[in-house]
């Protein structure tokens, strides 16, 4: 650390730092030293990579700007070498935050990390507001298809054609057509209610956020879907169950004296109910 400060800090002023707008942004709220230190530690490591390994320029997003041109100037202080920066904006969610791990989603590549069905549900779910931006960016179609997509997509936007496209050209483009295929059929089996060869982990992912309940107690139907917020009362649980307004595994409960068995799990691991045409809960075992 030392050697560090001697060999490297000596190269930048302190106001030089205090000019860059990634930490002039930050002083309003306060910075601390670890975070103040992280430009010089990237400008360092671009030094490190130009003299080891050649590398003569840095892409990122937008907000590195200041952390790269850092690097661009030790570069020519320490060695009298050139290098470049090249910055593009970053991509946001509808909320204004970037994807990554500090603000908890990121989407991995490896797909043992994220599941290609993961990557096709979180995008398929893209605010309508950002899915122009993220064709342009994510996917590899022309400008003459993607203003087709999106004219089609303004027209009927309830069928989220531009969503879809951009869903499967990710997983298509990451993972292969096969796996994109996979995910759309997912997609389609779990929205009619059909969970007859999917993965449990395919479902828990399309059903994120659905209300979920520990099981351990074999019931009566009836008592389930009292005990679970189903139903208000039983006589209301019974009329559901009457109505056939009750599945378990998509398929159709209409015997109010059945018991729910454990054994009704899919995998040993979860029981899917639905009470009407789109209210899901999740029996985890």
């Amino acid at each position: 650390f030392l050697n560090f400060l001697r060999d490297i800090g000596k190269y930048i002023n302190v106001n030089y730092m205090l000019d860059k707008d990634i930490i002039r942004r930050r002083l309003e709220t306060g910075i601390t030293f670890a975070e103040f230190s992280y430009m010089l530690l990237q400008g360092y490591d671009f030094l490190h990579l130009f003299q080891e390994k050649k590398v003569i320029m840095q892409v990122a997003g937008s907000d590195q700007w200041g952390n790269i041109t850092t690097g661009v100037d030790l570069i020519r202080k320490v060695v009298n070498g050139s290098a470049y920066a090249f910055t593009m904006p970053l991509i946001l969610d509808s909320t204004g935050k970037k994807f990554g791990k500090s603000e908890g989603n990121a989407l991995w590549l490896n797909k043992e990390k994220t599941a290609p069905y993961a990557i096709y549900q979180y995008l398929i779910n893209s605010d309508d507001s950002k899915v122009l931006e993220y064709l342009k960016v994510l996917t590899f179609l022309s400008k003459e298809e993607i203003e087709d997509i999106y004219a089609q997509h303004q027209a009927a936007p309830e069928k989220r054609i531009a969503q879809k496209t951009l869903a499967w050209q990710i997983v298509k483009d990451i993972h292969g057509q096969a796996e994109a295929d996979n995910a759309v059929k997912v997609s389609e089996k779990l929205f009619a209610g059909d969970f007859k060869g999917l993965a449990v982990s395919d479902i828990l992912t399309g059903m994120k956020g659905v209300p979920t309940f520990k099981y351990t107690e074999e019931l009566p139907l009836v008592d389930v879907l009292v005990n679970n917020g189903m139903a208000s009362s039983k006589r209301e649980a019974r009329e559901f169950i009457k109505n056939n307004a009750v599945s378990i595994n998509g398929e159709v409960a209409n015997d109010e004296t059945m018991i729910v068995k454990k054994d009704m799990a899919l995998e040993g691991k979860v029981i899917i109910f639905r009470r009407g045409k789109k209210k899901y809960y999740l029996a985890e075992l």
